[in-house]
């Protein structure tokens, strides 16, 4: 994902982990971290509601954002996790 042409949506919550204007609602993040994502109806993008508050559901938004079928979900301070492989 080129960062610098990606928005990060307005809705995240402040912290290391957000959504990106990428994000096209197939809501496969908040399958996977279902306390941390909500859905903004308006522009059917999902975002950070909730930054993690245990180790496990850090775990399960790393698993989002490294599975993220349109590389919507970034981590601060990370390189973009697809396409390294």
């Amino acid at each position: 994902m080129d960062t610098a042409t990606t928005r990060r949506l307005p809705n995240n919550v402040n912290g290391k982990f957000y959504t990106t204007e990428e994000c096209d609602g197939c809501a496969y993040c908040a399958s996977i971290a279902p306390e941390n994502f909500d859905f903004e109806k308006e522009t059917n993008t999902y975002y950070v509601a909730r930054q993690p508050r245990s180790s496990e559901e850090e775990e399960y938004m790393r698993e989002a954002a490294e599975d993220c079928p349109v590389d919507a979900i970034c981590i601060t301070g990370e390189q973009a996790l697809h396409g390294a492989a």
